[in-house]
């Protein structure tokens, strides 16, 4: 209670007459209506200061919604100001002037394209660069062969002729028992497969032993195509295998050479397999300049 108060109600009370109570009673009366002032005293001041929380939280809130409006403006404002930058601008220039989106996706397309173009030119110009002698010759090997077979796939003996070896042509067998026999043709004649009408002796046929009287695209649809090699059940690199009863000599009659062989299993049933697999083996050897060059197409089969 402030003191004020307290000596405002001290002199009222002594104003009271004393002859009606004696001086113990009014002593008594004295100080409990001094203690339930000072209760009243005490909730006026939590009153009070609860109400000046209050108004301070309030305050505090409005402050906080006023700058969160503030700002919203602010930041509409920015954007709109933003947003009305590329209108005015088009507005005063001339609209075949500015740049399309797509244009834009059409011109980075063509970055990209000339970009993979120039990398793809490097890497080839690298590839150039080492010599193949110093390259891994069965990659090497393996990598032409995988061309090859395509372009047997195709028929494409203009391209098969640009692998064929400069000085030794290309040799032809039925049979994997290579024989001095076997027709031979450089890399010229190769390319003219596909129009060459004549009609070669390219062995004799196992079994009946009649000539094998053909032209360069009927051999090579009855002797050397027998299956789609693009997709052999195994391939076979410098493995020389012994099928049937015909004898392999593909390494001794080239024993400086690398082999890849493209076989075919033949029919599911395990008796038809047997007599129904076939294989092309593509034979290779190096040049002066060391690159690696066919030399022969080999052709297995089961024989009687």
């Amino acid at each position: 209670m402030s003191d004020f108060n307290d000596k405002k109600l001290e002199k009222e009370l002594k104003s009271f007459p004393k002859y009606k109570m004696d001086e113990d009673t009014i002593e008594s009366m004295h100080a409990e209506l001094m203690k339930t002032a000072e209760k009243y005293d005490q909730k006026d001041k939590r009153r009070m200061f609860m109400r000046r929380i209050a108004v301070g939280v309030t305050t505090v809130a409005a402050v906080v919604i006023v700058a969160f409006i503030a700002l919203s403006y602010t930041g509409n404002d920015i954007a709109d100001e933003a947003g009305d930058g590329p209108i005015e601008q088009e507005e005063g220039a001339d609209n075949n002037a500015q740049p399309n989106a797509a244009d834009d996706d059409e011109q980075a397309g063509e970055e990209r394209e000339d970009e993979m173009t120039e990398d793809h030119d490097e890497a080839e110009e690298e590839a150039e660069e080492v010599p193949e002698s110093d390259q891994d010759p069965d990659r090497v090997v393996t990598e032409k062969s995988e061309v090859i077979i395509e372009q047997l796939a195709e028929e494409n003996y203009d391209e098969i002729a640009e692998f064929v070896h400069e000085d030794q042509g290309l040799l032809f067998s039925p049979y994997v028992n290579v024989s001095e026999d076997d027709l031979v043709f450089d890399k010229e004649e190769v390319a003219n497969f596909n129009t060459d009408d004549t009609v070669y002796e390219w062995g004799v046929q196992d079994g009946s032993g009649h000539p094998i009287e053909l032209t360069p695209l009927e051999y090579h649809d009855e002797h050397i195509y027998l299956n789609d090699y693009r997709f052999p059940d195994e391939v076979l690199f410098d493995e020389y295998q012994a099928r049937g009863n015909m004898i392999n000599n593909i390494d001794e009659f080239f024993p400086d050479a690398h082999t890849v062989e493209y076989f075919h299993a033949g029919e599911d049933d395990q008796e038809e397999a047997a007599m129904d697999y076939s294989s092309v083996n593509l034979v290779f050897e190096q040049n002066e300049q060391e690159e690696w060059k066919l030399v022969a197409i080999v052709t297995d089969r089961w024989t009687i």
